[in-house]
């Protein structure tokens, strides 16, 4: 979509328009100035028509505009997106291929972080394509903020930052987990499942360190390759402290690897079909973030013992 440029059109132009056609209508006009006032419609329409194309695509004057010193982009949903300055605090290894960044925020940023699973758009500089990255940390903490990122090719920018470097941050945005929403409070919601892949326990983490599950029977299913890549494995066992049960799934673990293999979704069904008994339709609710499929998969095994979906919650 264009940048939004509606100083690009002068005011005056239609104005000068409509004034000259409409006086070519009166009959008391002589023919040399009907004739100047014709021309003038035709420049100033003319101009108009010029300074649209402009804002729709044109090469020349695309190439010649200014971005402004405070860089303002267009939110996917239609909203305006402030970037603020950050700084990295620290970046270090979180699992095989992960990164856990703390980046130092202004407080609008974190002011605006209000709910577990709420994101923030980043990027490196004012005419960069911006990316979304949930928070890990718990909200209601000001100053920083964490984030688990996977490496790859198209947010090197990012995971190789290092202390003291510069990046652009949105505030925190979107409707995180709305564990206060009439379908769970309704249901009088007392028993929780996690369920999670990949970075996908960034969010879960920000939940779970929030302290919102404490009274709360909650089981957290949470997919990876390898063991090594499971993020936050060195928090596995103060969660349990908490009343957390943690289940690591893996889809590739190695022959020393004595816990559960396959996927989350399927996990969870034999533990179902086993009668474990975890699931209270009536008082469960559940948090996803992961792959499309894999959300799909777990609702369906939920509605099958009885958790409607607006108990299942997402973060976007």
């Amino acid at each position: 979509a264009p940048e939004r440029n509606s100083h690009c059109v002068p005011p005056t132009m239609p104005a000068m328009a409509g004034l000259a056609l409409r006086r070519l209508r009166q009959p008391r006009l002589g023919p040399a100035v009907g004739a100047l006032l014709a021309a003038a419609a035709l420049a100033a329409v003319a101009c108009t028509a010029f300074v649209v194309a402009g804002v729709g695509g044109g090469a020349a004057l695309r190439g010649r505009r200014q971005r402004p010193p405070n860089p303002v982009a267009r939110h996917a949903w239609g909203d305006d997106v402030k970037f603020l300055d950050a700084t990295i605090e620290s970046n270090v290894e979180a699992g095989e291929g992960l990164r856990l960044i703390t980046v130092q925020v202004p407080q609008a940023v974190s002011d605006a972080f209000k709910t577990p699973g709420q994101y923030v758009q980043a990027k490196a500089q004012p005419d960069a394509k911006a990316s979304y990255y949930s928070v890990a940390s718990a909200p209601g903490k000001t100053g920083s903020m964490e984030f688990l990122i996977k490496q790859a090719e198209n947010n090197a920018w990012f995971t190789s930052l290092s202390r003291g470097d510069s990046t652009l941050l949105s505030e925190a945005m979107g409707k995180g987990y709305n564990m206060a929403c009439d379908s769970w409070t309704a249901a009088e919601v007392s028993q929780v499942g996690l369920f999670a892949t990949g970075t996908g326990i960034a969010p879960m983490r920000s939940a779970i360190e929030s302290g919102v599950f404490r009274g709360k029977a909650t089981r957290l299913y949470l997919g990876a390759r390898t063991e090594a890549a499971l993020g936050f494995a060195d928090s596995f066992e103060a969660w349990r402290k908490d009343g957390i049960e943690v289940v690591p799934v893996l889809s590739n673990g190695a022959g020393s690897w004595s816990g559960r293999r396959g996927w989350i979704q399927d996990a969870l069904k034999e533990d179902e079909e086993r009668g474990e008994g975890f699931v209270l339709p009536t008082r469960h609710g559940a948090l996803i973030c992961g792959q499309k499929e894999m959300v799909a998969a777990v609702r369906a095994v939920l509605a099958e013992v009885g958790v409607p979906e607006d108990r299942t919650l997402l973060n976007f």
